[in-house]
């Protein structure tokens, strides 16, 4: 019927695939190595953070000052020359009017140990003018890991608040707020 088979065509190709020259072009590709440069600023930093709510209680006798302990957690890296600092201020005074007073200087605190840096030292009176110490951090200071750094994560002070309990306060509940603040340089 009309159709021609050529042997000769099957044998030539395959004869050029034996030679390799029917190999696909891929196998003639070209690799090229590159190299990328990273860097990264590493600056110093500081995180802190505290419970949400802290309830002060009396000791139940008659007009004992209301006291209560916080735990402040701060992650912190300050730089080979510098320092760094925990702060609280009172962002303004208990409410309802009638209570406690920090205008008064009727809200003090301690501090325990740090377990990076140093605890305020003495007692100190909350503030709603002015920041007031809670921790100093030293130079070249970085939170976990060990080594150099703390082996704590995260590290931890200690702020046990006393509240004056005076006769001339008005029942009833009263709240105010603290900042805490962390800087790291």
């Amino acid at each position: 019927m009309g159709r021609k088979i050529t042997k000769t065509g099957g044998l030539a190709c395959l004869a050029f695939a034996a030679m390799g020259l029917l190999t696909p072009a891929a196998s003639y590709a070209a690799t090229t190595i590159v190299t990328e440069t990273l860097s990264a600023q590493v600056r110093p930093i500081g995180k802190v953070s505290v419970p949400a709510n802290l309830t002060l209680n009396a000791a139940g006798t008659t007009f004992q000052n209301y006291s209560g302990t916080l735990t402040v957690s701060f992650r912190v890296r300050t730089t080979p020359a510098g320092n760094g600092s925990i702060t609280l201020k009172a962002t303004g005074d208990f409410s309802p009017a009638g209570g406690p007073t920090i205008a008064s200087g009727g809200l003090t605190y301690t501090c325990g140990a740090a377990t990076l840096g140093s605890a305020c030292s003495g007692t100190q009176t909350a503030s709603t003018a002015s920041q007031t110490s809670v921790a100093t951090l030293p130079a070249s200071a970085c939170t976990g890991g060990g080594g150099s750094c703390s082996g704590s994560d995260p590290n931890t002070v200690q702020v046990n608040l006393t509240l004056v309990n005076s006769p001339t306060f008005k029942t009833g509940t009263y709240s105010a707020s603290l900042t805490f603040s962390i800087s790291s340089i």
